[in-house]
Parts: structure tokens; C-alpha cells; sequence
């Protein structure tokens, strides 16, 4: 072999040239655009650049810019309300306004702000209980509660009484602020939401309370004709009602449903929790009353109050005389006291959407007495054929003494009553139908202390001796307190032909008489006169009760009284009421 230079030179040189060529030509050689470019094969790169599965890096995508989410939430919001909003996490509230770009806003939402969503914060002013004025317009609020007597209002206004924390709301209601309040105000506060006890029955010392803490021992007065009471209460045309609305400047806020919820607390007056319950006295569909029903026509008592009875969610009738179905045909001139009444009357009953009947009347037997037939048994299957449910009286004793319990939006409310008076007959037995007996008013406080530890608000009736005075008998007031220290939220005189006092012993609302409903006693011009009372329950509580003043006309026909036959008739049940502190 030649080891010199020259002899490997030339083919050396050729392969290289080969190469090179090989290598310019391809590069000019146009990629097609279809075609995959074929993968390197493990002679020509480095095995570790290239991996056989590799995909192509692309760039990374821009992280977007996240505003950071800050709530204002208006200084004038009670503190109350402001504990129950719920802040999302990532969000932050401010004290600075200009720093926020969400704003709970105590009215309309700031300028140029997008609404998110509302609710409403209500308040109703109140007076004692036995305060005989029902409404007061705005306009005179505002002056007494500036300090200033209108010429024209006999009412006034001593001391207005308001939590601390709902100072500045209130009174930005009133067109003021919190810090210009005039000197002659009659503004005063309470600590902590508790009212002082000396102060609830003073007259002249009212107050302006959230919905939610109404209690019956205050009486809601309306502003303008309007009260948060109302069947057709809406808050925004309703005065001392405050929306809340909550907005945002962003454009596009990623807030979902839940979170939403959290930063808007529901409305402090919530119908789906509220219950309202008229409760009426004696109807007795008998005599001259029956005759007019006969002839007018079974729904024409019920003309003139036949709407606000159906507009509450329960509706009690005391009905103390039995139907039976060959009841004669009803003589006005009758002045006996057996009765029965026609079974197309209960058509009357049903057009006022009773819902709950009271047996404790002395008459429910009258038809075993005259005819020798237990008329309960057909009183009762018709009752239950018009959906309509009783207490106090059955067809034995259990069934005469078994609360009535009912539930109504969240309100666990039971009934339970005795007739105290008699005659024996009226009374049920182990075998034998009438109304429950009182006995000696122990059973029934027992029950009623058990059915309050049960969560139930305890409604008692009493069929009681009767009487023709406003004033309570002595014996009444100690087993009417009876019952309430029990545990009775409402203690009711169902027996009474006469309106007569009332009061609050401790926190239970007692009505020794409403005298009558649908009764004739032409021989008593006191008895055509009487009230429905109207009670609202909410979140467990009671918390109001209205007194609805009526007159008998035709015998037959009770009507509202004009505003002077209520304030004069208010007057001396008042009067009568004061007696019972004495």
C-alpha cells in the first residue's frame, strides 16, 4: 500500500465533493407545502436533540389581568344587616369609596354604576298598645319627630325611641342626617335593641323598630295609609322602607349566583315566614239573625267584611250553634234561647274563608236537648266536607280537649279552649259529644305549658260567664293570667256578648270579651258592637295585633266603623283596660 500523501488524497477529495454537492443541491430543492418533512434519521443529528414523539413548543398564552373585587358598604347600614352579608373569598370590603368598584348603596346604586341586585330593610313606627290613632302622614312624622307640633294633630309625641344602629338610616328616612339633628328632636336610643319596660306603655313615647322585632306590646301605626301589616304590602310604596341596592362600575363582573346571595341579606319582612290569623267573637246563626239570612240570602252578612276576613292566612269563627237538618225555618220574633241553625248557613262561613271553628259555645247540644238527635256528629262531618278544621269541642271528651295544631309558614301555632260555664249539658263526656269542660283550668294549663315546650304558640279560648259590662270580672282575670303564665301567647273571652277589656300580662296578649260577630240581641244596644282581631306571627313569634272595630246593622250585618265610632269606642275599652293595673 502507498503511504504517501498523494495516494489518499483523490478519493478523498471526491466523497467530499460528492457530499458537498449533494448537500447544496437539496437545499435548493422547494419544500412542498403537503408533504411532512420525513424525520432525521439517528446518523445525521445527535440522538439527544431530537426525540422520535417530540411536538412542537408553542409560545405561552398571556396570564389576563384579574381587578381585584373591593365592596363599599354605606356607613348608614345598621349594623345588624351589615353582619349578615357574606364576602366571597378574593373580595375585600373598603372604607374608601373611590378605592371600591362594588357598592351596597342604601338607595338608588351610584352614577354609572350597574346594578347587580336589591333587597329592602323595613321599619314601622310604633306607639303603645292602647293608643287609639291609626295613622299619621309622613309629613307630620317628620315635624314631631323635628320637635315641631302641627296645629292641626291632637297627638303627640313625647320621646321617639330608635336602636343606635339604626340612627342614621332612620334618619336619613326623614330627609336628615345623623349628625344634624335638630335640637328640639325628640330622638332617643336604646342599647342593644331592648326596649325599657316603663317606657312600652307611656303614653307618649313611641318608636321606629325593624320589622322583625315587632312585639304586640306596640301598636303599628300607619305613615300615609301604609303599614309593613298590610295584605298588599310592597316595600317600595310603603314609607319607612329602605332599598338596599347593590351595583358595580366593572363592566364585566364574574360574580356567581351564590356569591351574589351572600353580599344582598334577604328583606327583613319576608312573607314566606310571616302569619296572619283573624279571630272573631260569637256568631250564632239563629233567630232574627237566621231570618235575614233566610231572606237576604246566607252570604249577606259577610257583605261588608267578607275581604279583609279572607285575606288572612287563617281565618277562626267561634260558631256556638250547632247545624241540624230539619231546623225550622227561623222565627224573628222567637226570643227563646234553644237553637239550631239552617246547614245552608255554613255557606256563609265558607265565603269568609273560616279555616278554624271554636266549639266552646253553650248551644252546640241545644238540638239533643229540643229533639232528642245528636246534631255534633252531622255539625262536624260538615265542617270537615268544607275543609274546615275545630278544637274545644268533639264528639267525646279526648277528642273535645285535643288541640287544634297547625302550621303556616314556618309558624307552629295550636288552639285549645274549654267552656268554663256550662250549662252540664253544653259539656262532652267519656261517651257523649259537646265542648270541652274547664274543670278547674288545670288540665288545659298543662297542655298548654307542654304544647309551648314543643315549639308551639298556644292560642286558648274561653266559653266564660257571660256578662254585660266592659269591665273583666274578677274571677275571669285570675284564670285568664292562669293560663297565661302557662305559656299562652293569646288568651281570648269567645263567650262574651260585649266587647270588653283586654291587657298584656307579662308578654301574653288577653281579650276578656269581643263581643259579637253574627248574633242578634236587639234587647242590648251594647252588644252590636264588637271586634275581629287581627294577629300576625313571624319567625316563631307573635309579634302584632290589630284591632278591627265593627257595628251590627239589620241584626245581621256587621260593618267597620267610621273613624268617631271607633275612636269613642276605643276610648272606653281603654279606660276599661287601665282599671286592670289598678
Amino acid at each position: 500500500m502507498d503511504k504517501s500523501p498523494g495516494s489518499r488524497s483523490v478519493p478523498f477529495i471526491l466523497v467530499s465533493m460528492f457530499v458537498l454537492i449533494s448537500i447544496l443541491l437539496g437545499a435548493c430543492q422547494p419544500l412542498a407545502a403537503s408533504s411532512p418533512a420525513l424525520p432525521p434519521t439517528s446518523s445525521s443529528l445527535p440522538a439527544t436533540l431530537v426525540s422520535p414523539t417530540a411536538t412542537p413548543t408553542t409560545a405561552p398564552s398571556p396570564t389576563l389581568t384579574t381587578i381585584p373585587l373591593t365592596l363599599w358598604i354605606d356607613p348608614i347600614l345598621p349594623l345588624d344587616f351589615v353582619k349578615k352579608i357574606n364576602i366571597p373569598e378574593g373580595m375585600r370590603s373598603t372604607s374608601s369609596k373611590t378605592d371600591a368598584n362594588l357598592f351596597l348603596t342604601a338607595g338608588d346604586p351610584p352614577r354609572n354604576g350597574t346594578l347587580l341586585g336589591e333587597t329592602w330593610l323595613t321599619y314601622a313606627l310604633v306607639a303603645p298598645f292602647f293608643t287609639v290613632q291609626d295613622d299619621l302622614t309622613m309629613a307630620d312624622l317628620r315635624s314631631l319627630v323635628r320637635g315641631y307640633q302641627p296645629e292641626n294633630l291632637s297627638v303627640t309625641i313625647d320621646t321617639l325611641l330608635l336602636r343606635d344602629q339604626d340612627n342614621a338610616l332612620v334618619t336619613h328616612l326623614f330627609n336628615m342626617t345623623a349628625s344634624a339633628i335638630p335640637p328640639k328632636s325628640k330622638i332617643d336610643h336604646v342599647i342593644d335593641g331592648f326596649f325599657r319596660p316603663e317606657v312600652e306603655t307611656k303614653e307618649g313615647a313611641w318608636a321606629i323598630l325593624p320589622f322583625e322585632l315587632l312585639a304586640p306590646q306596640w301598636k303599628v301605626i300607619s305613615v300615609d295609609g301604609k303599614s309593613p301589616l298590610d295584605d298588599d304590602f310592597t316595600p317600595e310604596a310603603t314609607p319607612l322602607t329602605q332599598r338596599i341596592t347593590l351595583s358595580s362600575k366593572l363592566a364585566d363582573l364574574n360574580l356567581k349566583e351564590d356569591q351574589l346571595a351572600g353580599l344582598l341579606p334577604a328583606p327583613n319582612r319576608d312573607r314566606a315566614q310571616l302569619t296572619s290569623l283573624i279571630m272573631t267573637g260569637v256568631t250564632a246563626m239563629t233567630r232574627d239573625t237566621a231570618f235575614v239570612m233566610s231572606t237576604e240570602g246566607a252570604l249577606f252578612p259577610g257583605t261588608e267584611i267578607r275581604d279583609f276576613m279572607r285575606a288572612a292566612d287563617l281565618t277562626h269563627i267561634s260558631n256556638e250553634v250547632s247545624f241540624y237538618k230539619d231546623c225550622p225555618f227561623p222565627d224573628p220574633d222567637y226570643t227563646g234561647y234553644i237553637f239550631c241553625s239552617d246547614p245552608a248557613y255554613i255557606d256563609l262561613l265558607a265565603d269568609l274563608g273560616a279555616d278554624v271553628i271554636e266549639l266552646t259555645g253553650n248551644h252546640n247540644n241545644d238540638v239533643r236537648a229540643l229533639y232528642k238527635v245528636d246534631s255534633v256528629p252531622f255539625t262536624l262531618d260538615l265542617y270537615r266536607k268544607y275543609g274546615m278544621q275545630w278544637y274545644a269541642g268533639g264528639v267525646n271528651i279526648a277528642d273535645a280537649k285535643k288541640p287544634l295544631l297547625i302550621e303556616n309558614n314556618g309558624n307552629k301555632l295550636a288552639f285549645i279552649g274549654c267552656n268554663s260555664y256550662g250549662p252540664y249539658m253544653a259539656w262532652a263526656t267519656e261517651d257523649s259529644s259537646g265542648a270541652a269542660p274547664c274543670e278547674d283550668f288545670g288540665w288545659i294549663s298543662d297542655e298548654v305549658t307542654r304544647l309551648r315546650s314543643q315549639g308551639y304558640l298556644p292560642i286558648v279560648t274561653f266559653q266564660y260567664q257571660e256578662d254585660y259590662f266592659v269591665t273583666a270580672q274578677s274571677t275571669a282575670i285570675r284564670d285568664f293570667r292562669r293560663v297565661a303564665d302557662a305559656g299562652a301567647v293569646i288568651v281570648n273571652g269567645s263567650q262574651s256578648h260585649v266587647a270588653k277589656a283586654m291587657e298584656f300580662w307579662n308578654h301574653t296578649f288577653i281579650d276578656y270579651g269581643l263581643g259579637n260577630l253574627f248574633f242578634d240581641q236587639p234587647e242590648y244596644y251594647i252588644t252590636y258592637d264588637g271586634i275581629i282581631q287581627k294577629h300576625f306571627f313571624y319567625q316563631g313569634r307573635h309579634i302584632s295585633t290589630q284591632l278591627l272595630t265593627i257595628t251590627l246593622e239589620e241584626t245581621a250585618k256587621p260593618r267597620l266603623m267610621t273613624p268617631e265610632e271607633r275612636q269613642k269606642f276605643l276610648n272606653d275599652i281603654f279606660e276599661a283596660s287601665r282599671l286592670l293595673k289598678e
